[in-house]
């Protein structure tokens, strides 16, 4: 048996004697829809059931281990233990009791570190598992033969953790590429998995602005026939085949054209990687206006200001001191100067923000202007 050498050891008997042995090929990931320590998972997993899973990961980052690796648990259906004698190594994970919650980072760190020590221990490749006997790294819900009848266990937003963090973490951690395979389809339909790039999400059920702008390009570029009333928004099955069609005229084939955008892709048809920092230079511009003849610390758009003192700040031209939300004389007599050392004089050098010198500011320290 294989012991975790970052787990707190809590010996399930008569299981751990008892069940046979298996050779691990897998990992699943669980939330146990309970906010749970890991030995509160061990007590109930000892006093109340026989489903119990290899590992127990608390909010705090702690992991408990029940049972030894090449033994086997009961919570992965038919994946804990196949005909030739292949299984998967479970790990469970305190959660809210709707499994809605995101793993917290004390929970993702702990998850990177066992996944690594899983694939030095045992070999398990470090991809997506593409079916559900397929070696590799995978989160309950995503195959129905590894539950009975379905779950919805890990929940959204530890999916897109998963696939977007823990798994590349392991990845990179091991000297991989940090980019896993995107999980298989279900059916013939569409892919509907997200993404993350540059801190946004792309793929179906993403929300934001950068959505709607993929979805502009795509028509602009001529590849929006499946859209009915336009984009939006929200990523939904007609933007994943826009894109598909996109990537497909880039020469992409294969899983690489999906319909869910990666870095390259999104790159050639952007001209750049959209930021999750944004400002509005019509926000900044009035903001420029009021805030210096307003109340000491008056803020007119706070949020967005602050993003462009911190990018003045950190080109030099204003004392972190005054990055604080308030786009006051301080922060104009900085933003002029910035104006300054782009070549602009008088009146075009007066401390309110023009769209090509915001633009530029922008470009250095990466933040997006919207108009």
């Amino acid at each position: 048996m294989a012991w975790y050498p970052g787990a707190e050891k809590m010996e399930l008997q008569p299981e751990s004697d008892a069940q046979p042995a298996i050779v691990p090929t897998q990992v699943i990931f669980h939330s146990i829809a309970a906010p749970w320590t890991p030995r509160r998972m061990y007590e109930y997993w000892r006093d109340s059931t026989n489903l119990e899973s290899h590992f127990g990961v608390g909010y705090d980052g702690h992991v408990g281990q029940f049972i030894g690796t090449q033994t086997r648990a009961d919570a992965n259906m038919y994946a804990n233990r196949r005909p030739d004698g292949t299984g998967a190594v479970s790990i469970e994970s305190a959660s809210n009791d709707q499994h809605t919650d995101p793993w917290t980072d004390a929970q993702v760190a702990a998850l990177i570190a066992l996944g690594v020590w899983l694939h030095r221990q045992h070999g398990i490749p470090v991809r997506i598992c593409r079916s559900a006997d397929d070696p590799g790294f995978g989160y309950h819900r995503l195959f129905p033969d590894w539950s009975d009848g379905g779950t919805a266990c890990p929940g959204d937003v530890r999916v897109q953790q998963f696939l977007a963090v823990v798994l590349p973490g392991v990845a990179a951690a091991v000297g991989g590429t940090g980019t896993p395979l995107p999980p298989p389809r279900s059916d013939s339909g569409p892919a509907r998995y997200r993404v993350t790039i540059n801190g946004l999400e792309y793929g179906y059920g993403a929300h934001g602005p950068q959505v709607r702008e993929v979805g502009e390009a795509l028509v602009a570029s001529g590849h929006g026939s499946h859209y009915t009333a336009g984009p939006d928004e929200d990523w939904r099955d007609a933007d994943t085949l826009n894109y598909q069609e996109y990537q497909q005229s880039l020469g992409y084939s294969g899983s690489a054209a999906d319909g869910v955008p990666g870095e390259d892709s999104l790159r050639r048809l952007l001209g750049r990687l959209p930021s999750p920092y944004r400002v509005s230079l019509a926000h900044i511009v009035a903001a420029a206006r009021t805030d210096p003849g307003a109340e000491q610390g008056h803020q007119t758009y706070g949020g967005e200001v602050r993003i462009v003192e911190q990018a003045l700040a950190d080109e030099g031209f204003l004392e972190q001191r005054w990055v604080d939300g308030s786009l006051g004389t301080m922060t104009v007599q900085a933003y002029a100067a910035f104006q300054r050392s782009l070549g602009y004089a008088g009146s075009d050098a007066n401390g309110i923000p023009g769209q090509r010198s915001l633009r530029e500011l922008g470009q250095r320290r990466g933040f997006d202007v919207t108009d």
